[in-house]
């Protein structure tokens, strides 16, 4: 019984945090390559692949990035918009992640098909001949993060009391 309770606790830190675990090893690997890229250019040495890296190691910064932002609520959203609204709070915040998990949903499903035919085909990188797919799988990865995130705030913003007024708060009333 113990021995789960661990397992379960070591398992729902990490799903907290995977996020800013994924963060900070693409971050640092982003900064390796970047400074290697430099150093190469002084010593006169040719590294092919640094810039290419860099920019795939972006693109999974960004995927894991979009994920993170919806953990922690930091996504822009249309207050402006949402406090004209007749509508209470909880009905356009629910609506809103419900549209969000519809687009990420999409998005989910074409990156999955986009990887699986990087599979296929064993497409590799053209710098230093390396799996696409590996760097195609951001996408996927990223969007059901995403998704996981989106899902877990809707089942909050569903147990939370409703609010019977219409957002009147805006940009101006917080003083911003």
């Amino acid at each position: 019984m113990r021995l789960r309770l661990s397992t379960a606790l070591k398992l729902r830190w990490f799903i907290t945090h995977a996020e800013g675990i994924l963060l900070w090893i693409l971050t640092l690997m982003l900064l390796i390559d970047v400074l290697l890229g430099i150093l190469a250019r002084y010593v006169q040495f040719e590294v092919v692949f640094a810039d290419e890296l860099g920019k795939y190691i972006f693109i999974w910064l960004c995927c894991v990035g979009i994920s993170a932002a919806t953990r922690d609520n930091q996504h822009v959203r249309l207050t402006f918009i949402a406090s004209l609204l007749p509508f209470s709070r909880k009905f356009v915040r629910l609506l809103s992640q419900l549209l969000f998990l519809s687009f990420s949903l999409f998005f989910l499903y074409w990156s999955i098909s986009l990887t699986w035919m990087h599979i296929t085909m064993q497409k590799s990188v053209m710098g230093f001949h390396f799996p696409m797919y590996f760097f195609t799988a951001a996408l996927p990865v990223g969007f059901a993060l995403n998704s996981l995130r989106l899902i877990q705030d809707i089942e909050k913003i569903l147990k939370k009391p409703t609010d019977q007024h219409p957002p009147s708060e805006t940009i101006h009333d917080r003083g911003q």
